[in-house]
């Protein structure tokens, strides 16, 4: 099998769109279609990528097994998707990534603490 195929199954057994996965992995709908098209090759921490968010290994994104091992992740499905979207940032915009992050997290417990009293 390619690695077109895999994906395609994937997509299929989620029962999601390549512009949900696109959007999700934050690539363009046009990169993530030439892998399922296989007209692309994703490069290996692409491979990576798709393997996390699909929990799987990689070796079953690349074709070379047919068996889709679950790898067991200790975060939830929106987890996951903030691991995602933080991969795709340029390296020089995660600092403000996280400080927004650490933002929203501390007014979320003010605001929960608030609640309590």
């Amino acid at each position: 099998m390619d690695i077109g195929t895999q994906l395609r199954n994937l997509l299929d057994e989620e029962g999601m769109s390549q512009k949900d996965l696109a959007k999700s992995l934050n690539i363009s709908t046009t990169t993530l279609n030439g892998y399922v098209q296989n007209r692309r090759q994703p490069d290996a921490r692409m491979v990576m990528r798709l393997a996390t968010y699909f929990q799987t290994t990689t070796d079953y994104i690349y074709g070379m097994t047919t068996i889709r091992e679950v790898v067991r992740s200790p975060y939830n499905a929106d987890e996951r998707r903030l691991v995602n979207i933080y991969r795709g940032i340029p390296e020089e915009q995660k600092n403000l990534y996280i400080e927004t992050g650490k933002t929203f997290s501390k007014y979320g417990k003010q605001k929960d603490g608030k609640r309590d009293k």
